[in-house]
């Protein structure tokens, strides 16, 4: 039966079959409400997509060994097959199931989706996800099995933001794939532990968020790709330094995201005539990180923002690239410092909130243009190995906000810029000459 048909140019995407897959054993009823902890409480009310691409795949005959894995995987991530409860700050872990949507792809071969430039085509990926509206913020997955007549496949995930990060949606791909390759679940499966709600329980957070805008500016998404040439390049043009006597280099992730933020300063100065104070909010995750002992595997929103700041009138106002990525390796290394201050539950509440707090602070001014970046890079999605091989593309698609979201390249070794900004910013973003000067992103 097809319930829905989506087309764009020469492809056609049909929905075959939609059903719930539930745990195929049942969660024991101890385990059947998790409160949300305080970090979660901070996470945006949004579903992350993904999209993992194998090509050629000629050893899936039945999607049904994709279902019973998924349905095995699940007794493991339980609430992943619950619904979130708003009005509680819970997840009823209920086994009412994770929604699998079956469909067929018609007119395009998987490998023109990954050897083109993923701009080309990148209206066409919002497609191999499952469309979920959005007053539905109950369910927390959702599957879409896509298949091509070449032979390849592409699974696409939609998960909700509210109780997991992307390290956790990492665990829980990796998990699926492995447990579908080896028939069962086995001893390489990581076990994910859902302890953060006892760690980091419910708080009265007092914070002032800022307001949804009255009109929501129209936003576009575009990707750009840095390869390891362009990579290798920057780190020379912008050269080391020194920490308490000990040189260092800047990291791949730090040059790109001080040329896109030197980029982005230069195309506010386009639009007012002047250099405006910016600031660039990131994230860090909190495993590792922090001094108080956290279960190995642990699952939900555990990280944490951090802001580098460019002042246009003071002292940070110098807009080299040296100068730019010194401020973003100064702001991490201050955010690492706290976070090995942070011993207990009520420490990590502490530094969590101040941070939040000044990013509110400077959304709800106004007067500081605020720029946000999420890394996905080597945090092993890529990895995800259903007994086919590695994919050989994991993509987003069009966000729904305006972020710039960084991950790791085809090819491993570069970083792909997923970025989503106001129509007018990205319109003067693209003409920086840094940015003019990237090469194809099919070269």
């Amino acid at each position: 039966m097809i319930e829905a048909k989506y087309s764009k140019l020469a492809m056609e995407v049909q929905l075959i079959s939609r059903k719930l897959i539930k745990p195929s054993v049942q969660t024991p009823p101890r385990l059947q409400n998790l409160n949300i902890s305080f970090l979660d409480q901070l996470a945006p009310s949004l579903n992350v997509p993904n999209i993992f691409y194998y090509p050629n795949n000629h050893h899936v005959n039945n999607i049904e060994d994709l279902e019973k894995s998924l349905s095995e995987i699940l007794t493991l991530f339980y609430p992943l097959a619950g619904r979130y409860i708003e009005d509680n700050l819970s997840v009823d872990c209920n086994d009412e199931g994770v929604e699998f949507l079956e469909a067929k792809v018609d007119g395009v071969d998987l490998t023109q989706i990954i050897q083109q430039d993923p701009n080309s085509n990148l209206d066409l990926l919002d497609h191999f996800v499952p469309c979920v509206t959005e007053s539905d913020t109950s369910r927390l997955l959702a599957i879409q099995i896509n298949k091509f007549k070449c032979g390849g496949l592409a699974i696409g995930l939609l998960t909700s933001h509210r109780i997991a990060d992307i390290p956790t949606i990492s665990t829980f791909i990796n998990a699926w794939a492995t447990t579908f390759r080896e028939r069962g679940i086995s001893d390489q499966v990581r076990r994910p532990r859902f302890d953060c709600p006892f760690l980091f329980p419910q708080r009265d957070l007092r914070l002032n968020f800022p307001p949804a805008p009255k009109v929501q500016p129209k936003i576009v998404t575009k990707v750009f790709v840095f390869n390891k040439e362009a990579i290798d390049k920057l780190k020379c043009k912008i050269g080391g330094g020194t920490d308490s006597g000990v040189k260092y280099h800047h990291s791949r992730l730090e040059v790109v995201t001080a040329l896109i933020w030197k980029a982005l300063i230069g195309s506010v100065k386009a639009q007012h005539g002047h250099l405006r104070a910016s600031s660039v909010r990131q994230i860090m995750t909190l495993r590792g990180k922090v001094s108080m002992p956290l279960p190995e595997n642990a699952c939900g929103n555990m990280y944490m923002p951090f802001i580098s700041r460019f002042n246009a009138n003071g002292e940070s106002n110098r807009l080299e690239l040296s100068d730019i990525a010194s401020l973003l390796r100064d702001a991490k290394r201050k955010a690492i410092s706290d976070c090995a201050n942070a011993v207990n539950s009520d420490d990590v509440f502490s530094m969590v909130t101040k941070y939040h707090k000044e990013l509110f602070e400077e959304l709800n001014k106004g007067e500081v243009d605020t720029f946000k970046f999420s890394s996905w890079c080597r945090l092993g999605m890529e990895e995800a190995n259903f007994g086919w091989g590695k994919p050989a593309w994991m993509s987003a698609m069009n966000f729904p906000i305006d972020v710039s979201i960084l991950k790791d390249d085809k090819f491993g070794d570069g970083i792909e810029a997923w970025m989503t900004l106001k129509e007018i910013d990205m319109l003067h973003f693209q003409q920086d000459p840094d940015i003019l000067a990237l090469p194809s992103s099919t070269e």
